[in-house]
């Protein structure tokens, strides 16, 4: 799956709980996306979550966390999140405890 067909954002943090849109990653502090899991659950948009990764500068107060990625390439067709693990894994009771990587503007499940 393409992070493209996921309808993604990059944010820029404009108040503690508060961002707006941006066009590139370099001026984002993070993006904004459908969740893979439910989004092939529910095949398609409808009812499916978004999930924001924040960039290593924003302060671990903004939720969601904990986790922080820093982001490689030009936009949404080859970007890459990378961390630690560079996973991303929603952990919250009673979710749906998706886990994957985005790696190249593909979404590559754990």
């Amino acid at each position: 799956m393409r992070l493209l067909d996921l309808e993604p954002q990059f944010l820029k943090i404009t108040q503690p709980d508060s961002w707006s849109h941006v066009g590139t990653p370099g001026e984002s502090d993070g993006i904004i996306f459908l969740c893979p899991v439910c989004f092939v659950a529910n095949k398609g948009p409808i009812g499916t979550h978004s999930i924001i990764c924040w960039k290593p500068n924003v302060p671990k107060t903004q939720t969601p966390g904990p986790g922080r990625w820093s982001m490689t390439g030009n936009g949404y067709a080859d970007l890459s999140l990378v961390a630690g693990s560079s996973s991303v894994f929603l952990t919250s009771e009673g979710g749906c405890k998706a886990h994957f990587f985005v790696e190249n503007g593909q979404i590559r499940m754990a």
